[in-house]
């Protein structure tokens, strides 16, 4: 019995130690995969593409949203845009203690970054509170974002 117990605690010992460590690990790469850069930007090492480091600040519609992403300089940049809802998506942390689930060091001041996905009169954001993906009119200004985006090269 003795040495049953004794080899029962050295295996949850070195599975604990492999969380651990396998945890550790995880928190160090999300810890270098975004660098906060020139000009109120941030690299996405993982996805290549360069996030202005805040949203506009205030409501906005989606056209509004579509001329203030391309006519941002940040970081001296001229080839900005609004993001797609896939790329959108990379950057939403759902374990962020945040109340908007964003990666560090990426700021929302709003719940729903717009993106460039539209149909007709209609656009798609994320609720970065849940990850919820809902499609909006793109008159909407209530809460809604303008983050741009651009392709680091």
């Amino acid at each position: 019995m003795k040495k049953s117990c004794r080899l029962f605690l050295v295996m949850a010992t070195c599975l604990f130690m492999l969380f651990a460590l396998g945890y550790e690990s995880s928190a160090q790469q999300q810890d270098s995969r975004f660098t906060a850069a020139d000009g109120g930007t941030v690299l996405d090492h993982s996805t290549g593409l360069m996030w202005a480091a805040t949203d506009n600040g205030a409501d906005i519609s989606w056209e509004e949203a579509k001329t203030f992403c391309e006519n941002f300089k940040g970081g001296g940049h001229a080839d900005w845009r609004l993001p797609t809802l896939v790329e959108l998506d990379t950057i939403f942390d759902q374990n962020s203690a945040g109340r908007f689930k964003t990666f560090q060091p990426i700021t929302l001041s709003g719940c729903c970054p717009w993106t460039s996905d539209s149909r007709r009169n209609r656009a798609r954001s994320i609720f970065f509170m849940t990850g919820e993906i809902n499609t909006y009119d793109k008159s909407t200004t209530s809460s809604m974002r303008a983050l741009p985006v651009r392709l680091a090269r």
